[in-house]
């Protein structure tokens, strides 16, 4: 049981940063496979996910602290202001007599469209000071918006790191124990 559950944490960590290899499936394969508690396996996926979280949050906070990163973005936004501009004047020069068409616009479409689009709508409101942990545990616990940019985006806000280590265990939490006793749940309903 142990080793189990050390397994499903290390490997809820490795998906914590490279979310190719989800945990989800080893969770799933592992309480299929096996007799161990439902509950053990995903609180130590969980709390493998949140180890991993909460490094990417750190590391994201101290960047945005960054002196030398905020000279660097401030330096690149200077550069794109300029670019833009002078496209803008030789559009004007040309005398094509139409408006420059806005380049940091990019219209989505798609299947999952309205996902993204509503990602996005909640990464915004992780600015709101009393929506940052509701949001963060909708995250966690759905994966919509994803978990990785809800971190680093969280990262730049006022939460502060408990408060930010509990919302992510507590809504993993609930992800994991959920998707470890689905086979239990599969089994049960088909006998």
């Amino acid at each position: 049981m142990i080793a189990a559950c050390l397994t499903a944490a290390l490997t809820a960590l490795v998906s914590a940063f490279f979310p190719i290899t989800p945990v989800e499936p080893y969770l799933l394969a592992l309480a299929a496979a096996t007799e161990y508690s439902p509950i053990a396996l995903g609180v130590a996926a969980a709390v493998g996910q949140t180890i991993g979280k909460t490094t990417l949050f750190l590391g994201a906070r101290g960047a945005f602290r960054s002196a030398r990163l905020r000279r660097w973005v401030e330096a690149a936004e200077e550069r794109r202001d300029r670019r833009r501009a002078s496209a803008a004047g030789e559009d004007a020069a040309a005398g094509s007599g139409t408006a420059p068409i806005a380049t940091g616009v990019r219209v989505r479409r798609g299947p999952f469209a309205a996902l993204i689009e509503m990602g996005r709508k909640l990464l915004a409101l992780l600015d709101r000071p009393s929506l940052a942990v509701p949001i963060l545990l909708l995250s966690a616990t759905t994966g919509l918006p994803p978990l990785m940019a809800t971190s680093i985006y969280a990262a730049g806000t006022r939460i502060n790191l408990p408060l930010f280590v509990a919302a992510c265990l507590v809504g993993r939490s609930i992800r994991f124990i959920v998707i470890a006793y689905a086979p239990q749940l599969v089994l049960a309903a088909g006998h």
